[in-house]
């Protein structure tokens, strides 16, 4: 290469460090509001996992654009490799989405690293926000860290008991109940059983074992960790109750022996199918779906009721479902913030709540699920109301998918009857509590 080549190149090459040096420098501040660097795009990009929920909200794509001129594109993600999606590309600072879909346990995490916005300046902004419209409180819950709002739900997830009415004409309202009833309907207990399966649930990892076992934890009087101090409670004796109780079900066979593979679409469908009598805990969303279904004819036979629960000292019957919410935040390094908000405020808010429940979701918003216009139509909704009066979310901790990671360990070995609840709660409690360093 000739010297006057080399001048050229390293003109250039420094021309072109100093143009990303200049580019690069922005002073931020969490808490300020965020400004449009590029005006001349008008489109803004939603990271979403593929499902039903990416399905309803697509409906809300084109009324948006209508309404306010910016241009809505989901990327879809595999539900699989979502979460690994998720938290990779937010916490290493990428731009390539303004939004973000995410359940509301991995709030914490995200807002302590800085990767998503918090929302209040954009709330309390009135060239944004007309706050009586917007009507906070008619969400059924937000979600926050360290006092300020980082995410808004669009769905709200709870769970039921779904059985067979044809086999079971009133619900069981205790888990003694259910235990009596599984007994009736496994084919292993009873032979004449027109159900394989008394009892069914989700257990697969990542999202279902940890959740669907919290509402059995939390009705027995367990919990996962001390709320004050952050210490294991695992291995107290309500905890081990909760955990002995699952596994009795597992060595009666009173619910499938392969239950570490069965996930929402496969409890579904053995409901539809015939093969079980029951499922609990299991999520509210099934329900449109298998009501809805024209292929089985025992769709219509299949309802739904308040999670079973245990009774108490005075003979009342206490109950603690498991409850999460599917939000959006908006992605710290998005360029286009104020119009990502615009979106969440329309996705969450009562215009596109009303638009989402048409296209089949369910959403977080008081007025929607106790509007008489859905009593028929979406019986559900009355359901869900009930259930979030008593309802209890996982811990808000920056520790979350650890936490769960220890916890789905121990359930997995109790599940398998590997191990006896107090040998693998303990272990935990000792995984947890050094994780934690109490």
């Amino acid at each position: 290469m000739t010297r006057r080549k080399l001048t050229l190149w390293l003109s250039i090459a420094f021309g072109l460090m100093a143009l990303w040096a200049l580019g690069g420098i922005v002073f931020l501040d969490r808490n300020a509001m965020p400004k449009i660097s590029d005006p001349t795009s008008n489109t803004i990009k939603v990271l979403i996992r593929t499902g039903t929920e990416s399905s309803a909200l697509r409906h809300l794509l084109e009324p948006f654009e209508k309404t306010t001129g910016i241009h809505a594109e989901l990327i879809e993600v595999g539900r699989d490799g979502y979460f690994a999606t998720v938290g990779t590309q937010l916490l290493a600072g990428s731009d390539t989405f303004d939004l973000v879909f995410m359940p509301n346990t991995s709030v914490a995490e995200l807002a302590s690293s800085g990767a998503i916005l918090p929302l209040d300046p954009f709330i309390n902004d009135p060239s944004l926000t007309d706050r009586e419209t917007f009507d906070l409180e008619d969400f059924l819950t937000v979600y926050r860290y360290k006092d300020s709002i980082y995410a808004l739900p669009t769905d709200i997830s709870t769970h039921f008991i779904y059985y067979r009415s044809d086999l079971i004409p009133k619900p069981p309202e205790t888990w003694e109940e259910v235990v009596a009833l599984a007994e009736k309907f496994s084919q292993s207990r009873n032979p004449r059983s027109p159900t394989k399966w008394g009892l069914a649930m989700p257990a697969v990892v990542p999202e279902e074992r940890t959740k669907i076992f919290a509402s059995l934890l939390w009705t027995f009087g367990g919990d996962f960790i001390d709320d004050k101090d952050g210490h294991s409670l695992l291995g107290e004796p309500k905890s081990l109750q909760a955990a002995r109780f699952m596994q009795q079900l597992l060595q009666r066979k009173l619910v499938p022996n392969d239950l570490l593979y069965w996930d929402f679409v496969k409890t579904r469908d053995a409901l539809l199918s015939g093969e079980v009598a029951m499922a609990a805990p299991f999520w509210n969303a099934a329900y449109p779906m298998i009501r809805s279904d024209a292929d089985s004819p025992l769709s219509s036979k299949i309802k739904i009721a308040l999670l079973p629960g245990m009774k108490d000292s005075q003979g009342e019957i206490q109950r603690v479902p498991f409850q999460q919410g599917w939000t959006f935040a908006i992605n710290a390094n998005s360029k286009h913030a104020e119009w990502a908000w615009k979106f969440l405020s329309y996705a969450t808010g009562k215009q596109g709540g009303e638009l989402y429940v048409k296209a089949g979701g369910v959403p977080a918003r008081k007025s929607i699920l106790s509007d008489p216009a859905y009593t028929t139509t979406r019986p559900d909704f009355q359901l869900i109301l009930e259930s979030m009066k008593v309802a209890q979310s996982e811990p808000s901790i920056t520790y979350y998918p650890s936490m769960v990671e220890i916890i789905e360990k121990a359930l997995a070995k109790i599940y398998t009857l590997e191990s006896k609840p107090e040998d693998a709660l303990k272990e935990a409690t000792n995984d947890l509590n050094r994780l934690t360093g109490k």
